[in-house]
C-alpha cells in the first residue's frame, strides 16, 4: 500500500532514533491496513469516485499509529496528501496544493469551538 498517510509514515520512521511502540504494538498486523490481522479490513475496502480530495495535517506521531482515521481515508480516497505538522517548519508542497485554485479548503474541525459565522454546514 501505498498512499500519503503510507508514504508519511515511512518519511517519519526514517528520521525515528528509536522504533514507535504503539498500544499493541506486539500484535501481529496487516502490511495494508495496519490493523491486528484478525480485524483486516482489507477485503471490505471500497474505492470512492469522488470530486473532492482530503488534505491531511497531521501530528509528528500519528502515521505511526498502527490505526487512526487519516489511515483509512488515505484507504478509501484516492485523492489524499498528508503532511506532519510543525508550527515552525512547513513542508513546501503544503502551500502550494493551498494556493492551487482547482481546490477550496475547508478546515474540518468541531465547530462548537468556532464562532458561528466560520461554521460551513452545506
Amino acid at each position: 500500500m501505498s498512499h500519503a498517510v503510507a508514504r508519511l509514515r515511512a518519511a517519519r520512521i526514517a528520521r525515528s532514533a528509536k522504533p514507535f511502540l504503539a498500544r499493541g504494538s506486539r500484535s501481529v498486523r496487516c502490511d495494508d491496513c495496519r490493523l491486528v490481522i484478525t480485524h483486516c479490513l482489507c477485503a471490505w475496502r471500497p474505492r470512492i469516485a469522488a470530486t473532492s480530495a482530503v488534505c491531511l495535517l497531521m501530528h509528528d506521531v500519528e502515521a505511526l499509529k498502527p490505526s487512526n482515521t487519516g489511515w483509512l481515508i488515505a484507504d478509501v480516497l484516492a485523492d489524499t496528501s498528508a503532511f506532519g505538522w510543525s508550527r515552525v517548519a512547513v513542508d513546501a508542497e503544503l502551500p502550494a496544493l493551498l494556493r492551487d485554485p482547482q481546490w477550496q479548503p475547508y478546515l474540518v474541525f468541531p465547530g462548537e469551538y468556532v464562532a458561528a459565522e466560520r461554521v460551513v454546514s452545506e
